[in-house]
């Protein structure tokens, strides 16, 4: 029950710390005046697609945390059997890490090649549509695609990992904690699922004659659903391989205290 708490609180305070940087309490009518509102600088900075990603990063970390909490209050029945877990675990944690790492790389290359638009005008410079014109989205388009390989990779490797477990006599109905392994893998599953649509959307842009800032919002949505969930796999792993029992809390104690 610790772990759900640190998780929880985690989630919540990295969600304030994030909100509290893109200026959401900002009063433009009383920062430029009244005039400035007819001139279109009342506009928030934060991008409509990242505040609905975070309220849905909020219901989802909720809802694995309601999963975790079950897990831990059924675990302390006398019929609960852990069961093992293939070291296939590993090699898709390695992978899911990989596809976090290159969407981080493709904001920055995309931010990078963002900041380089050209401003016109005198008093009022505005800022240049940048297009795709075959150069522009040529460095992000690798990283983009290789985020999808890896993030494929990831779900073959589950379900390579679902038959080895179904190899062993645990199959979703044999006992408590099989049944927990199957939920939660397959949650988690669903939610990669989801987010790889919009993932291969997002690289097909970038053949497409669509305005660079568009495809920094994108990618800069994917790698922030990317990183929340190679968050969530982490800790469940966790959960499931019995690492939050009193017996680790007590070696970490031991160790770090």
């Amino acid at each position: 029950m610790t772990v759900v708490l640190i998780f929880l609180a985690v989630v919540v305070s990295t969600s304030m710390w994030w909100l509290s940087h893109q200026r959401l309490g900002a009063k433009p009518w009383l920062e430029s005046g009244l005039d400035s509102l007819d001139q279109g600088s009342h506009k928030v900075s934060l991008p409509k697609a990242k505040v609905g990603l975070l309220v849905i990063l909020a219901v989802v970390g909720m809802l694995f945390t309601l999963f975790f909490s079950s897990h831990f209050m059924r675990q302390e029945i006398e019929d609960w059997r852990q069961i093992p877990l293939p070291s296939i675990i590993w090699i898709n944690g390695i992978l899911l890490l990989g596809a976090s790492i290159y969407l981080q790389s493709a904001l920055v290359t995309a931010r990078r090649q963002a900041s380089q638009v050209q401003v016109v005008g005198g008093e009022n410079p505005v800022p240049v549509d940048v297009r795709n014109d075959g150069n522009n989205n040529d460095s992000v388009r690798p990283l983009l695609i290789n985020a999808c390989v890896l993030t494929v990779a990831f779900l073959i490797g589950q379900v390579i990992t679902w038959y080895e477990v179904a190899g062993n006599g645990f199959y979703l109905s044999s006992n408590p904690s099989s049944t927990f392994f199957y939920v939660l893998t397959g949650l988690h599953g669903l939610h990669i699922i989801g987010g790889l649509a919009v993932l291969f959307h997002t690289t097909a842009l970038t053949r497409s004659d669509t305005q660079l800032h568009k495809i920094v919002t994108r990618v800069d949505v994917c790698a922030l659903y990317w990183h929340f969930l190679f968050f969530i796999w982490c800790v469940m792993i966790f959960v499931m391989l019995g690492w939050t029992y009193d017996p680790f809390i007590e070696l970490c104690q031991r160790v770090f205290l």
